[in-house]
């Protein structure tokens, strides 16, 4: 991590107390500040995501899913974007989707268009539908060249027929794809400028002239949901065509959707289940690591969809205890909450140092962050300690930087935090004010 980085990174942290969502900047930031959860990362990767001589990982032919829980600020979304990395590393699709304002489990349309957006192949930097047929055709390209094919255009125009050809969820996903492949290779045109469009998810703006050449119905609203769905699945059982081994979809602040009414949260838990179930019934499977976040108040609404319960609750060992199959991912079981905000805290006065240009005294800011983890594993407040905590400790740290190095006693380290915290609890509740 260079100085920019660190900088960036730092006033993010002191003012928010999270890192960056954007998966090309989580992977050069986050793994100057993780503690305590790599081995459940590695534990995760090793199981779904890696290839072995002796095995594959379970996600390279089928579909698992995960629920993250923790507090509000103990580490979700860290952990979350953790994951991602380390399956960009492992040579999966990654995107990320958090849910909230737009973003519905029970609207599988406008979850595709997120997930589309973001999606990260392994050696882009940047995200979306472009990077993905780029990916194909290059990838394509290069398999004709290493085989030696007489005519490459001709070897070429006959892949895309297959694609045309190939039974996907979507009926209509084969054809439009093709059209857009070959556009693509052609250097572009209006036709495949439409399909790239509905490829997207953006189906309303297509013509009715344009709908007719990509053969192409429009969508009744009715059908909508079953339409979303069937994209998702369709891209995923498109991805290994770019070279990747499958797609990691990670949907994060799940427990904002269940403030729903009633009638309006059955809704949300039918549709989770639905995403939950529809995979296995793909014939050849999907090859696909579903991962929720949530608070752990979700699952008592849990209760009220018995199915959905069932497929996501812990039977047997759980994950802490060793058993890598369990659904849920408890993350207050990673370490004690103490010994992990001060790893947390340690490793930042090195980021720091980057950040401000100043040797901080090791000695003197490793008793600060021991007595000010101390103060936040004591505190019981809406916000979970995590977050708070490292707003705090960054503002601690920029105050000696700009002054003088000192000795934090425990009343005034109980003093900042709770201040990070109203600040926090403040920021939050203008976000979600109507």
């Amino acid at each position: 991590m260079n100085e920019s980085q660190a900088y960036q990174l730092w006033a993010k942290l002191g003012a928010e107390g999270k890192a960056p969502t954007e998966l090309t900047d989580a992977s050069l930031v986050l793994p100057s500040y993780t503690a305590g959860i790599n081995p459940w990362i590695d534990r995760l990767a090793n199981r779904y995501l890696r290839g072995e001589k002796t095995r594959e990982g379970l996600c390279r032919r089928a579909t698992h899913f995960k629920l993250v829980l923790a507090p509000y600020g103990g580490g979700k979304t860290h952990f979350l974007l953790t994951l991602g990395v380390r399956a960009r590393e492992e040579e999966f699709a990654v995107s990320y989707v958090p849910c909230g304002e737009g973003v519905s489990l029970d609207d599988p349309l406008n979850v595709y268009r997120e997930l589309v957006k973001n999606l990260y192949l392994p050696s882009e930097t940047s995200a979306g539908l472009s990077k993905l047929i780029g990916a194909a055709i290059k990838s394509k390209r290069e398999e004709i060249k290493r085989r030696g094919a007489p005519d490459p255009d001709a070897a070429f125009r006959q892949w895309v027929s297959t694609i045309r050809r190939h039974d996907y969820p979507e009926n209509a996903f084969g054809r439009v794809m093709a059209a857009s492949l070959k556009a693509e290779d052609e250097g572009g045109s209006d036709i495949g400028e439409a399909a790239f469009r509905w490829l997207q998810g953006d189906i309303d703006t297509l013509t009715r002239a344009e709908r007719q050449e990509l053969r192409i119905e429009r969508i009744p609203s009715a059908n909508r949901k079953q339409f979303g769905r069937a994209l998702l699945w369709s891209v995923i059982k498109f991805l290994p065509t770019t070279g990747v081994h499958g797609l990691v979809l990670l949907m994060d602040e799940v427990e904002t959707l269940f403030t729903a009414k009633r009638r309006a949260l059955l809704s949300i838990l039918a549709a989770m289940r639905v995403i939950v179930d529809a995979p296995a019934g793909i014939a050849g499977g999907l090859p696909f690591l579903g991962v929720f976040s949530a608070t752990p108040d979700v699952l008592e609404a849990l209760d009220r969809y018995e199915a959905l319960k069932q497929r996501l609750e812990v039977r047997g060992a759980s994950f802490d205890e060793g058993n890598d199959l369990a659904t849920q991912l408890p993350l207050d079981k990673v370490q004690s909450q103490e010994t992990l905000l001060e790893e947390i805290g340690t490793k930042l006065i090195e980021v720091g140092s980057i950040a401000n240009g100043y040797s901080f005294n090791s000695e003197l800011q490793t008793g600060n962050v021991r007595r000010l983890a101390q103060v936040a594993s004591e505190r019981n407040l809406e916000v979970d300690a995590r977050r708070v905590f490292v707003k705090t400790w960054i503002n601690v740290l920029n105050i000696q930087a700009e002054g003088e190095e000192r000795e934090f006693g425990t009343e005034e380290l109980t003093n900042r935090y709770q201040g990070a915290f109203e600040s926090l609890r403040d920021a939050e509740a203008t976000e979600f004010e109507p």
